[in-house]
């Protein structure tokens, strides 16, 4: 009886739960979206020389966007170290949050000005599909906001 029992619990522990599927059962439409999130939008008829712009903006955006990114990093580990301190000074934690926010407004006017340039390298057909593919809301980008 204890032997029956036990392998009772060990197949129902390598059995996937709920809508879980093993991944030869799932549907090849998942895969591809999944696919979409990590390598950004598959903008449809590409040419060789449109796939060589877009790669070159989207290295000129990177280079841009690091520095900035790296200054919002530590302003936020200055932020954090400010607000766990034990005397709390609230001009330098809104100074350190003003900068923050100024950084990222930065990185948006960066986005929005790279977004512009991409959509200049493209036909109208390939227009509507990135406009038809923006994502909206706290989920742009594949990543939400923490």
């Amino acid at each position: 009886m204890a032997v029956l029992l036990t392998s009772g619990i060990s197949l129902n522990a390598q059995r996937p739960r709920g809508d879980q599927k093993p991944p030869a059962e799932r549907p090849a439409e998942m895969d591809r979206g999944q696919k979409e999130e990590r390598n950004g939008l598959q903008i449809p008829n590409l040419t060789e020389e449109q796939k060589g712009q877009l790669q070159t903006l989207r290295l000129e955006e990177m280079k841009e966007a690091q520095p900035i990114q790296n200054l919002v990093a530590e302003k936020q580990a200055r932020l954090k170290t400010l607000n766990s301190a034990t005397n709390y000074d609230e001009k330098a934690v809104f100074r350190v949050i003003e900068e923050i926010g100024d950084l990222k407004t930065d990185l948006a006017k960066l986005k929005a000005g790279h977004q512009q340039k991409v959509k200049s390298v493209l036909t109208e057909e390939q227009l509507l599909f990135v406009n038809a593919h923006q994502r909206k809301g706290p989920e742009q980008n594949g990543r939400r906001r923490k």
